[in-house]
């Protein structure tokens, strides 16, 4: 259904933050179940009986982090050196294989859909927390020096700092997800603007198109723009073609095998990390979800692809940076509970179903990143 624009509302408390009422089985069938709210502070579980040993959630969830690792660590795929590079050196290698990694990810949503493979949710525009979350992941991930994502395949690389840097994360998702600043989150993520039946909004519902048809637009407007830009200087990592494309992949796959475990929820790196610290200290969540499993495999699938390329060393950080990053990972880990998802999750993940909301996020992380790196490095010239 097409809804235009002036079509959205603002959704009664009742009716906000609903996913979809329809749930597809793993033998193919729909069955209909009562409506479910989205809330970001609650884990995914997976429902399996205690006495079964769900070996498809943690075969599918290795599997694809195991992959998911290698890839952005040959690609070298980071949001933020997307932004810095493009910033401070006109250098806009990685922000192309970011583009076209998105726009692969939006055809292979669709064509899940059109599969009948996965029932893939929308996330719903919650555009204050949307835009207020997104905003301080990107200046937080510009402190830490690295998006979620790179921050796991740093560590498979042998960085240290990238330690530094998930320990933060971790404690400012868990903080905001349960902690002290929950009634924070809880009242940003309130005001939801919804379309004019109570769905999430979409770019393809407002535009009154059909997906593909925005799709192809999209398509068409990127590679007028990924074809303009200059060459490619050597880096020693994977060109941004076969990255983008890579990337773009396993994010469709992604949404296919987290349906194995749970929910499909696709490549997330946000309440998960807080999770794996949660999980060993005091039992939560309760079991072992499908993207822990997947984030914990994604810094082994970077050492393979570290090593064979003879990448991997032990780094320190500096001293008097510790300090400095740590904030960083906290700023990112506290705001992307705020905005529902990091740049992998809301930015790529979730932005491929052409939700509002999480194109809204991903915008903010890029609007956010940009403004700290001039604040940081090019206002004084």
């Amino acid at each position: 259904m097409a809804w235009p624009l002036h079509a959205l509302t603002v959704a009664p408390a009742e009716k906000q933050s609903q996913t979809s009422a329809h749930c597809r089985s793993r033998d193919g069938a729909t069955r209909t179940t009562a409506p479910i709210a989205f809330d970001s502070g609650e884990p995914f579980r997976y429902d399996a009986r205690v006495d079964e040993f769900p070996w498809p959630l943690y075969v599918s969830a290795f599997a694809t982090g195991l992959v998911f690792g290698y890839v952005i660590q040959r690609g070298g795929f980071c949001l933020t050196r997307a932004i810095s590079n493009a910033a401070l050196m006109g250098d806009t290698t990685i922000l192309r294989a970011y583009v076209l990694a998105l726009l692969v990810a939006m055809v292979g949503v669709q064509a899940l859909e059109l599969s009948g493979a996965v029932d893939i949710p929308i996330r719903p525009l919650h555009w204050v927390a949307n835009i207020t979350g997104g905003l301080l992941f990107g200046v937080g991930m510009i402190v830490a020096g690295g998006c979620a994502g790179s921050t796991w395949y740093r560590l498979g690389e042998g960085a240290i700092g990238a330690a530094v840097v998930l320990m933060g994360f971790a404690i400012g998702a868990t903080t905001v997800r349960v902690g002290l600043l929950r009634p924070v989150r809880e009242a940003l993520q309130r005001p939801t603007l919804t379309a004019g039946d109570g769905r999430a909004p979409t770019l393809y519902g407002v535009a009154g198109l059909s997906p593909w048809i925005v799709i192809v637009f999209l398509a068409i407007a990127g590679a007028v723009w990924l074809l303009r830009g200059r060459g490619e200087p050597e880096h020693g990592k994977w060109p941004w073609l076969p990255t983008g494309v890579g990337v773009g992949v396993m994010i469709t796959v992604g949404w296919w095998a987290s349906s194995f475990g749970e929910r499909p929820l696709g490549i997330t790196f946000a309440a998960n990390t807080g999770e794996i610290l949660t999980y060993p200290m005091v039992g939560f969540p309760t079991r072992i979800t499908w993207s822990m499993v997947m984030a914990v495999a994604v810094p082994v699938g970077a050492f393979v692809g570290a090593w064979h390329a003879g990448e991997f060393r032990w780094k320190l950080p500096p001293g008097w940076s510790l300090v400095k990053i740590f904030a960083g990972g906290l700023l990112m880990g506290g705001s992307a509970l705020i905005a529902e998802g990091c740049n992998i999750n809301q930015g790529l993940t979730n932005s491929a179903t052409l939700a509002l909301g999480s194109l809204l996020t991903f915008l903010s992380m890029g609007a956010g990143a940009w403004a700290t790196v001039w604040a940081l490095y090019l206002r004084k010239g």
